[in-house]
């Protein structure tokens, strides 16, 4: 993947954001995306900027539990496709992009509960559907896919999590 593309990925997210937020908060985001994207080039320092004004952006317009759990899912569903994708091209700087989208969350204090790959336990605060994989161990259950995050704020759960579970018994 080129930085093209990393930098699609993310307006496309900006997009789902901008989806979600009312009309009026919606023209001055997508008003400032636009300028934004306007005075983009490919330099590192440039990039830190834009997100740094995202960031600075979402904190001003305040964003509403709604447009999080959009952001959220939307991270999940990136996270799902690139924990099938072994070896591709461009898929650390997706990671890392995904990384810096979840951190203007932290500043906001939520935080997206890593699930995919985890071992599955009895009790988890999930909605879980579960499936065969014989190319597990035996007795193993992993989080195969997350459909919906476990999203908190300030470490109280707002959104518990759908998952599926690959299991072999």
């Amino acid at each position: 993947m080129t930085q093209t593309l990393l930098i699609t990925i993310v307006f496309a997210t900006l997009m789902i954001v901008v989806a979600v937020i009312n009309r009026q908060k919606c023209r001055r985001l997508m008003s400032d995306v636009a300028n934004m994207k306007t005075h983009l080039d490919n330099s590192e320092h440039e990039k830190e900027l834009l997100k740094s004004e995202l960031a600075h952006i979402t904190r001003q317009r305040g964003v509403s539990e709604a447009t999080v759990l959009s952001i959220a899912g939307e991270i999940a569903r990136m996270e799902n496709n690139l924990h099938h994708m072994e070896d591709v091209p461009g898929r650390k700087q997706v990671t890392k992009a995904l990384e810096r989208m979840k951190g203007v969350l932290q500043a906001e204090d939520y935080t997206i509960v890593p699930l995919l790959g985890q071992p599955y336990m009895a009790g988890m605060m999930a909605s879980a559907t579960f499936v065969s994989d014989e190319s597990l161990e035996e007795g193993a259950s992993i989080i195969q896919s997350v459909q919906k995050p476990q999203v908190n704020y300030r470490g109280r759960m707002i959104q518990a999590a759908c998952i599926t579970v690959g299991q072999n018994f």
